[in-house]
């Protein structure tokens, strides 16, 4: 029984190799792992080498790319825009987007971009969605989320896109004092707030 229950655990890593990240074993039952798990268990920009092989594949010079993460996609990814799934513009209709699978539920509010073509990437921890020709309007009914409808990278309030702020400190080292002093007033009316509710 050890080594019957050995083999099946080489054989399914070695099944799972190189995408460990995104592996779900069967209990998943067939579900997207992005209906399952949530925050970085899929993604964490590991897989924008794939996402580079995959454009260059279909000789693609832009992309647009909602990634799970705080880096620069362009370093890995040369034709990459980022890209907020949840703030789709008019000009974006008809373009292929790359969507972490962390973002399409829990890091932003993107469910509606499943019901265009897709294709999985790195073992699904990205989706390429092919977009409409038309943009659904915010809010309506199939189109990307209202306002108050919206999540943020690591549940930050709906006006604080956390993701461009801290891709901005990285490109300007110089914004990182400013960008906490921000962040700790922010916090503090937050929770100021949160008392006089109570």
């Amino acid at each position: 029984m050890t080594a019957a229950l050995a083999l099946i655990s080489i054989f399914t890593a070695l099944r799972a190799y190189p995408y460990y990240m995104p592996f779900l074993n069967s209990l998943s039952g067939g579900h997207p792992a992005y209906e399952l798990v949530n925050d970085s268990n899929l993604d964490w920009n590991q897989a924008l080498p794939d996402v580079e092989q995959w454009v260059q594949r279909r000789g693609m010079q832009h992309i647009l790319i909602d990634e799970y993460g705080f880096s620069d996609p362009t370093v890995y990814v040369p034709q990459a825009q980022v890209w907020n799934c949840q703030e789709p513009a008019a000009a974006d209709a008809g373009q292929w987007a790359v969507v972490s699978a962390g973002m399409i539920l829990d890091g932003h509010n993107c469910p509606w971009l499943l019901q265009y073509p897709r294709e999985t990437i790195a073992a699904s921890s990205m989706y390429a969605f092919q977009l409409p020709t038309v943009i659904p309007a915010i809010g309506a009914p199939g189109g990307p989320p209202a306002p108050e409808a919206r999540h943020n990278l690591g549940g930050a309030p709906n006006e604080m896109n956390f993701s461009a702020i801290l891709s901005a400190c990285i490109r300007d080292p110089q914004q990182l004092q400013p960008t906490m002093e921000r962040f700790q007033k922010m916090f503090q009316e937050h929770q100021e707030k949160a008392r006089k509710k109570k």
